[in-house]
């Protein structure tokens, strides 16, 4: 009859949910091996599912025992102080250290960037941005973290350079996600002309993304609300109407839209809202 490790058996039953078992297997195994690092990832591992901060916070002592820490150990650290306790610097902390460990990894440098964003480090995200190739996602993050930071013309820059990019790596008419990638970046260029004042660009824009993601006419509505915007009452009234008839609930973002630019006012009212 083949023996199992405990090892093999704690995977086995990760594999199936039985988590307890898979403790169960692991715990005696580190008392008489506390410093085997394999079984302290793992049941780091197993820890962090549960629920609880008694849970997440055994799952960190695990990892804090490990003598060499990998990039992915700090990684997972991060995970846990983020999602298990709730501790958005701490997890910034633990990603640096991830980060400096393995600065080529692009998975671990979008989630720093992440990370600063979320806990207001915009400048320390922007300086990291601007040591990066100038790839289309990292220019279209410039391009978020411009807007931001309020700056509208910088984002509008980001967002056109990324643009060029996807258009010229990726083929934007067969390729499904690729049209998609397209669409998103022209959707947040929209949103940046529109608050540069552009009007006439971020109509454009906005046409095109309602074109790339047709089942969403949160972007006809903006294109009705750029006409308006532009003095072109009657047909911002029209496709604004229209699109309200078909889509009820988007009167919520038109009064959000009036209540940020006072000049719908008459939109609003020929609309008899």
């Amino acid at each position: 009859m083949a023996r199992y490790t405990p090892i093999e058996l704690a995977e086995a039953f990760i594999r199936t949910g039985e988590l307890d078992d898979a403790l169960d297997a692991l715990n005696p195994h580190l008392e008489a091996n506390p410093n085997d690092a394999t079984a302290l990832r793992l049941r780091a591992s197993v820890l962090m599912r549960l629920p609880g901060d008694d849970y997440a916070r055994a799952a960190l002592a695990d990892i804090d025992k490990l003598d060499l820490k990998t990039a992915d150990d700090y990684i997972q650290q991060s995970v846990i102080w983020q999602m298990g306790l709730g501790d958005w610097l701490q997890a910034v902390k633990s990603t640096e250290q991830a980060h400096q460990l393995a600065v080529n990894d692009d998975r671990i440098t979008e989630r720093l960037l992440m990370l600063y964003d979320q806990v207001g480090e915009l400048e320390k995200a922007q300086r990291l941005l601007a040591t990066l190739p100038k790839t289309w996602r990292w220019l279209q993050l410039s391009g978020d973290l411009a807007q931001k930071a309020n700056d509208s013309p910088a984002a509008i820059e980001y967002y056109s350079k990324a643009l060029a990019l996807v258009e010229h790596k990726l083929d934007t008419v067969k390729n499904p996600i690729a049209r998609n990638i397209m669409g998103m970046i022209v959707g947040s260029r929209a949103a940046a002309q529109l608050e540069a004042g552009r009007l006439a660009a971020a109509e454009a824009d906005y046409r095109l993304v309602a074109e790339v993601f047709p089942k969403d006419m949160g972007y006809s509505l903006m294109v009705g609300i750029s006409l308006a915007l532009q003095d072109k009452l009657d047909e911002g009234v029209l496709l604004c109407r229209s699109v309200l008839q078909d889509e009820p609930p988007l009167e919520a973002m038109l009064r959000e839209k009036v209540a940020a630019y006072p000049a719908l006012k008459p939109l609003l009212e020929r609309l008899r809202l």
